[in-house]
């Protein structure tokens, strides 16, 4: 600001705006014009009637606001120049404008946004007598801020950018009235760090006019995945059909329509009391001392990892705040926001703000134009979803000791891909067993949205949980209201006194908890599935749910009944309704000696297959139906990023293929086998993506990690392989997944043994697969592609006792060579070492009758040799008859410890290799990360293709020494772009399109270079140059320079060379190397500057001054 002696200037630096509101004062007109000009512009200010005058410093600034206008209290307000002369204001008597100081401290930092945030929040906060109203209201402050913030973002680009186009007309002019050469070059430099300028600013331009950082480009960003919209997104609501059948598309009449609909579906409805109280009787309960944790008050430490949790990029409420800010500010809003709570607790309810819902309508299956089809997802507050996700977090601990195995719905430990298995499996175990029942999938209307609250509080209270976390989820809904948001406009607030929201995080939770009372009452009073004897499950299921997805066993008219009335009576307590209409049956095994029960609400038995979960299962011909159009969907979904591709680095590529794209298959093929071509079919088209063109580089060299000198692109054969292990990892040390048992009586009929989890034990080529099911056969393949070794310390236990006696690489007893041994004892039952040692504890003779053996002394040698082949450790324990005596055949005892290590054969690594097995060290296999299993899938199945693969094309120039072993990731770290990126990546791997290449297609060209007529004997002797830098902590900055201008000059090179071969644009090589580095310093200076961290811009970027400094007046100076 200028001083109190500073005279005023000239009317030409002055301008007029006119508020809508006249309470607006100086100070805030001020402020607003600053955000355009700079706050260090402004030099004074005054109220003339209405209006406010406002001069600055030059008429250059004058222009700005006029073109930009100015925001104040969230409206836009034109500006007027003073020089106008219809404007006929006299400003002679104008006295300069003085700010209080609490004022100039806030114009100094108010340009800079964290600081004149922190400002302006203490400021204001202290006007407030309560922390809830200071809450609400300055949310709203917020919201204006950003807005401002972004406005003066979008003005200091383009004043960079008109800079340098005033610098180029001046340039241009000059040289009409005299030709100099020294001019001319300037010219032409500065007309390329436009260019390049602009090309970087297009990036901003993408966003919406805001600032985006060069990392966030091709990178795993909200910005980058929603180029793509889904099909979901694009579907608007045109028309809805009016109760009386007229269909409409005025927006007040659907509005209206909507008003009506939600009134009724979230007002109460009068429940039975009776019911209620029955069905909740003898439900689990929680310990006093689990009720007590519940009931805890919420600390800080809880509410600031509900924020950390936060996903980013998700939609705001109607406050309009997103989590992203929250993070960024916690620590000036973190403390006040405990105290909101606090208060709230205290009062019983949350700030308006909070209770408000917008609802997001998003298409379900169906006619769209009944609002039944339209999924209405709530937009809560950031400040709610932090409380909400507080709870969750601490709800989540205490969920598994009152919801049973059956659920899985937002349960720890537990996936969809349970009940996927579980209903796979059963039906394999029923088909294979001839047993016969039938499944009955339910479908609930409107099953979140009709939850009755009391009802919902009742069942809390049933489980055992206190008062305290109860009037913390009761904060939740006291007094919630929604609106909806139905083409531009939101509708009035409507009641809500049923429902569970949906986009709540603990939603999922207390829905789980308002539907295990069903499942419960379900559990004792049906029969459930009836397997034989012979399988030995103790517990029959009788159903499997996620969330409202409840599939239930039946298996006789009584069964029928019984699922009646529960449904009735869960109805009647909750007010939940069952769609019959859209719920389906599926009938397993013959019924020639039974009767099949007949079905409620018009429902029809299927034979084929059920649909559960989006997985179609039965038949082999209905889980086909798996598979149609898979290929097409993807190669729809790749041709929807064609037009984007020439502008798509290798790392955006690669983001689309495995993130976009191949992502959608793997839920299917968690759970099935595909057909054998399919994969290699889907494969080939995300290549033939990646590429785009001609195939540089081999594919399985794309597979491999980045680090490595790959891509990391996806190899769907090896995630396939990779799911296969993560199943083996659950049935081995896991005792809690609901498809187990089955899995286990699936896995018995190997060779008849009655092995489970021994079978990996087992020799591979030992073992007979014929007659398992296709998807544990993948299994029991793709855990042979590893080579896993028992531990060298193994502690004794109970397990031993459970090892397989035949082709076990543990027991090498000679003795059991013998197949028609194997055979007698197999039919005698005794296939484990506690068969043989309670065998030798009791009576080896009738072991020997049983098994028909011709002498009791094979038998004892038996014994002997298995004895001598257990380790010392456990030798002890497996002839300890005590121990035995307590051993339970398939008890739930500890797996032992495995190593991991590839099944490459005779392999062995060569120096100047691409592949190496050093990485990645899995360790034992229970340890084994899912990225780490997937990276040596990639390596073991693509071993052939890769074995012969060199790590770069330079050995011969560079000496047999050189290696960009460790350098790969450098190639792509920031500030490096990652198109420059991709090229330094092609160059080591000599994937360029060089003359030699060109004479192969056109036999007139020559082989040398256009340039300077040298053929391939041009040798390079600066290995930096190629592979890059070698990170060092102590260089770290001096290197991330170096890879820069390294990366930089590559790309000037290329972009020269293509120049000259396509005869456009500069040949000229330091001139375009300038321009590209002045454009990106200019771009990152700007960054740097809105966001307060001149001290972070140099760190990187003037490193010893070699590129640029910033002057004391915090102005940049090139030295380029």
């Amino acid at each position: 600001m200028a001083s109190s002696e500073t005279p005023p200037p000239s009317l030409r630096q002055g301008v007029r705006i006119a508020p809508h509101d006249s309470s607006v004062s100086v100070e805030e007109a001020l402020l607003a014009a600053g955000e355009q000009v700079g706050h260090g512009n402004l030099v004074f200010a005054s109220r003339v009637n209405k209006a406010v005058l406002v001069f600055v410093k030059s008429e250059q600034m004058v222009h700005q606001l006029v073109a930009s206008g100015v925001i104040i209290r969230d409206l836009y307000v034109q500006v007027s120049p003073l020089s106008v002369p219809s404007t006929r204001v006299t400003v002679s008597g104008v006295p300069p404008f003085i700010p209080n100081e609490l004022l100039e401290v806030e114009l100094r930092r108010f340009g800079k946004f964290a600081s004149g945030f922190k400002t302006m929040w203490a400021l204001r906060k202290s006007e407030f007598g309560s922390l809830m109203m200071w809450w609400e209201v300055g949310k709203a402050h917020i919201r204006v801020f950003c807005q401002q913030y972004t406005s003066h973002s979008t003005s200091k680009l383009k004043a960079a950018v008109e800079d340098l186009e005033a610098s180029i007309r001046d340039l241009e002019l000059g040289l009409q009235r005299d030709s100099n050469p020294s001019a001319g070059q300037l010219l032409q430099k500065k007309r390329l760090e436009l260019s390049s300028f602009l090309q970087e600013r297009v990036k901003g331009a993408l966003v919406r006019c805001r600032f985006l950082e060069i990392k966030e480009m091709d990178a795993p960003t909200p910005f980058f995945f929603n180029l793509e919209r889904s099909v979901a997104q694009r579907k608007q609501m045109s028309c809805l059909k009016l109760p009386g059948g007229r269909v409409t598309s005025s927006p007040e009449e659907m509005r209206d329509h909507a008003m009506d609909f939600y009134t009724n579906l979230f007002g109460g409805e009068q429940c039975s009391i009776e019911g209620r109280e029955e069905i909740l009787e003898g439900l689990p309960q929680l310990s006093p001392e689990e009720k007590a944790a519940l009931d805890l008050e919420l600390t800080l430490e809880e509410l600031t990892g509900a924020v950390n949790q936060m996903a980013s990029g998700r939609a705001p409420g109607i406050d309009g705040l997103s989590g992203e800010f929250l993070k960024h500010f916690w620590g000036v809003l973190g403390a006040d926001l405990r105290g909101v709570f606090a208060e709230c607790f205290r009062t019983g309810s949350l700030p308006v703000s909070c209770r408000r819902a917008v609802l997001s309508l998003l298409p379900k299956k169906g006619d769209l134009a009944l609002l039944k089809n339209w999924r209405p997802v709530a937009l809560l507050t950031v400040d709610y979803k932090v409380l909400s996700r507080a709870l969750s977090n601490r709800l989540k601990g205490f969920l598994e000791m009152v919801i049973q195995q059956d659920q899985t719905y937002c349960i720890p430990d537990r996936t969809i891909m349970d009940n996927i298995f579980f209903m796979r499996d059963v039906m394999d175990v029923c088909r294979a067993h001839g047993v016969n029942v039938g499944v009955v999938s339910l479908d609930q209307e409107k099953a979140f949205d009709r939850v009755d609250h009391l009802y919902l509080f009742s069942a809390l209270r049933a489980y055992g949980i206190g008062e305290g976390f109860l009037a913390w989820v009761g904060l939740l809904y006291n007094g919630a209201q929604c609106l909806v948001k139905m083409g531009a406009g939101l509708s009035r607030p409507i009641p809500v006194q049923r429902g569970i929201r949906q986009g709540c995080p603990i939603s999922g939770q207390l829905y789980s908890l308002a539907i295990e009372p069903l499942l419960c009452r379900l559990r004792s009073k049906l029969s459930g599935l009836s397997l034989p004897a012979s399988c030995g499950l103790e517990c029959p299921p009788t159903l499997s749910a996620y969330a409202d997805d409840v599939s239930i066993f039946v298996s006789s008219q009584r069964d029928v009944q019984c699922l009646q009335d529960t449904l009735s009576l869960y109805e009647r307590a909750s007010s939940a309704r069952v769609n019959w209409a859209k719920s389906s049956a599926l009938l397993l095994g013959c019924w020639r000696e039974q009767v099949v029960p007949s079905l409620p609400g018009g429902l029809q038995w299927e034979t084929e297959g059920l649909k559960v979960l989006g997985v179609f299962l039965g038949t082999e011909a209905f889980k086909a139906r798996n598979w149609e159009g898979a290929k097409e969907k993807v190669c729809a979904r790749l041709s929807k990023w064609k037009w984007l591709l020439p502008q798509m680095s290798y790392r955006g590529r690669f983001l689309v293929a495995n993130t976009l794209v191949a992502s959608t298959l793997w839920h299917r093929l968690m759970a099935l086998t595909p057909p054998r071509n399919l994969v290699s079919s889907i494969q080939q088209e995300i290549v033939d993506f990646f590429w785009s063109g001609r195939h540089w580089v081999r594919a399985a060299a794309l597979y491999l990690p980045l680090a490595e000198g790959g891509q990391g692109l996806i190899c769907i054969q090896s995630k396939i392989a990779s799911f296969r292990l993560r199943t083996v990892s659950r049935l081995l040390y896991d005792c809690g997944p609901s498809w187990l048992n089955f899995g286990k009586l699936l896995l018995r009929r190997v060779g008849r043994f009655g092995y489970h989890k021994q079978l990996f034990l087992l020799n591979p080529e030992e073992l007979d697969l014929s007659g398992l099911t296709p998807f544990y056969t993948s299994v029991l393949q793709a855990w042979h592609t590893f080579k896993f070794t028992r531990a060298t310390s193994e502690m004794p236990g109970m397990w031993v006792f459970e090892e397989p006696l035949f082709f076990n690489g543990l027991l090498r007893a000679r003795t059991l060579q013998s197949a028609s041994l194997r055979t007698s004892l197999r039919e005698a039952g005794c296939t484990k070492v506690g068969h043989l040692m309670k065998a030798k504890a009791t009576s080896l003779e009738a072991l020997r009758r049983r098994s028909n053996t011709s002498s009791i002394r094979i038998l004892d040698q038996v014994v002997k040799e298995v004895c001598a082949a257990l380790p010392e450790s456990l030798r002890a324990f497996a002839e300890d008859a005590d121990l035995c005596e307590q051993w339970i055949e398939d008890g739930d005892y500890s797996f032992p410890s495995l190593e991991v290590t590839p099944a490459v054969g005779d392999w062995h690594e060569g120096a100047g290799q691409l592949l190496t097995l050093r990485t990645p060290h899995l360790g034992t296999f229970q340890a084994c990360g899912k990225k780490e299993t997937y990276n040596l899938c990639v390596k073991v199945l693509n071993l052939r293709s890769l074995a012969g693969v060199r790590e770069s094309r330079w050995a011969e120039f560079l000496g047999p020494d050189s290696s960009p072993k460790g350098s790969w990731r450098c190639l792509y770290k920031l500030p490096v772009e990652k198109r420059t990126a991709d090229l330094q990546w092609r160059i080591v791997h000599g994937a360029i399109a060089t003359n030699r290449y060109r004479a192969h297609l056109d036999p007139e060209l020559g082989e040398g270079c256009i340039f300077c007529s040298e053929g391939l004997g041009e040798e390079f002797s600066f290995i930096l140059f190629i592979f890059g830098p070698k990170y060092s902590a102590k260089k770290k900055g001096v290197h991330t320079l170096l890879n820069f201008l390294s990366g930089a000059a590559k790309m000037a090179i290329w972009l020269t060379r293509r120049n000259r071969v396509q005869g456009v644009g500069s040949v000229a090589l330091l001139p375009v190397l300038r321009g590209l580095l002045r454009a990106r310093l200019r771009v990152e200076y700007t960054y740097y500057h809105l966001m307060d961290n001149i001290q972070a811009f140099s760190h990187m970027w003037a490193v010893g001054g070699c590129l640029c400094s910033v002057g004391g007046d915090g102005e940049l100076r090139l030295h380029i």
